[in-house]
């Protein structure tokens, strides 16, 4: 989740690539977890009725442990929109009822009423996609070799401004030394298929995968929360190529209280009260970086799948350290940059604990 907020207005006409690709043909579905949305679900419906080129073909409405005027609200909305919506409502028992199970099975439901080569897609109900989302989705799928594309969720620009100015550049620091990450790893392991410019973000709020690549993997993950992250991770298991398209675009809600544990909400409220004093796991020391990387190598090297990159344990960094870990890795991302040619090579034979001690040539 990224703070800014950006204008993706398009113009003119869909491009003859996306146009004649077998993606622009293919069946849309949207599967949209919710638990009482009431003052989001108009919003998030419209936004979805009024996409620029695309629209999708069906909406599926998950309403799971509802008890406001959710459904009441989707309802007046029904015979209006250009695409069906199917409302479902069911009931969890405690123990089962979370974000992750409501995401996993409505996809599941809107997988099994669809045709074997449709592309699904889920978004948040407190969401609001923004009007080229379908397009510029199909527009991924359409230049790069993918079977799943993963957007951005940025804050809407109205609630953006709810939040302290500190928790937005404390954000932006995150951000920014995740992208030198990301570069690092590009350079040591190119990715055709998801070239730079791209963002980091895997959150359910912007998802989109075959049909059969979605049953590749049995689907979303079963796990309570952290499900998109998690359904990332099995993808890249799995060997299927995925588009971190940074003009994929959400906006959602600043809302402190959510139904999953550890979710943006959660976040939120906690670092209103109080700011981490560590930055988020997935923004790791460069050192442990490049470990992975290695690990990955070695795999690649010997023809084995090999664990992805997000399987191996992080090391967590402390907020008041960052700028100091985002210097040194701008200096190995210089460095890499500079000795280009057999990077692999060299990355293969060079101890773990020399890796944070890259500098530029002089």
């Amino acid at each position: 989740m990224s703070f800014q907020y950006l204008d993706n207005g398009i113009t003119g006409t869909p491009s003859v690539t996306v146009r004649e690709s077998f993606f622009w043909k293919k069946q849309r579905i949207i599967a949209i977890p919710a638990c009482n949305e009431e003052e989001h679900i108009i919003p998030c419906l419209i936004a979805l009725a009024t996409q620029s080129y695309a629209l999708p073909d069906k909406v599926v409405l998950w309403l799971n442990n509802t008890t406001d005027k959710t459904c009441d609200r989707a309802r007046s909305l029904q015979d209006k929109l250009p695409f069906t919506l199917e409302i479902v409502q069911v009931v969890y028992q405690p123990h089962l009822a979370s974000a992750g199970t409501a995401r996993r099975e409505a996809l599941a439901h809107a997988a099994r009423h669809a045709p074997l080569d449709a592309l699904l897609f889920t978004t948040d109900a407190d969401a609001e996609v923004s009007k080229d989302w379908i397009y510029r989705t199909l527009e991924a799928f359409a230049h790069y070799p993918v079977e799943a594309v993963f957007g951005r969720a940025l804050l809407l620009p109205s609630e953006s401004a709810k939040i302290p100015l500190h928790l937005h550049q404390d954000e932006q620091a995150e951000q920014a030394y995740g992208a030198l990450l990301d570069q690092i790893t590009l350079e040591l392991c190119p990715e055709p298929h998801d070239p730079w410019p791209r963002h980091i973000e895997h959150s359910g709020a912007s998802i989109a995968v075959t049909r059969q690549a979605w049953a590749q993997v049995d689907g979303i993950p079963d796990v309570p929360t952290g499900e998109d992250r998690q359904f990332y991770k099995i993808l890249r298991q799995n060997g299927i190529p995925v588009r971190h398209a940074p003009d994929v675009i959400v906006y959602v809600s600043a809302r402190l209280s959510g139904r999953a544990q550890g979710g943006m909400a959660e976040t939120l409220a906690r670092r209103l009260r109080a700011q981490d004093e560590y930055i988020d796991e997935v923004f790791e020391m460069v050192s442990s970086r490049l470990r992975r990387i290695r690990k990955e190598l070695a795999c690649r090297g010997k023809n084995q799948p090999g664990p992805a990159l997000a399987d191996c344990p992080p090391t967590r960094i402390r907020r008041d350290d960052l700028e100091k870990h985002a210097k040194r890795a701008r200096r190995v991302l210089n460095f890499l940059r500079q000795t280009r040619p057999c990077l692999s090579e060299n990355l293969s034979h060079t101890p773990a604990d020399q890796c944070d001690s890259y500098s530029p040539a002089r």
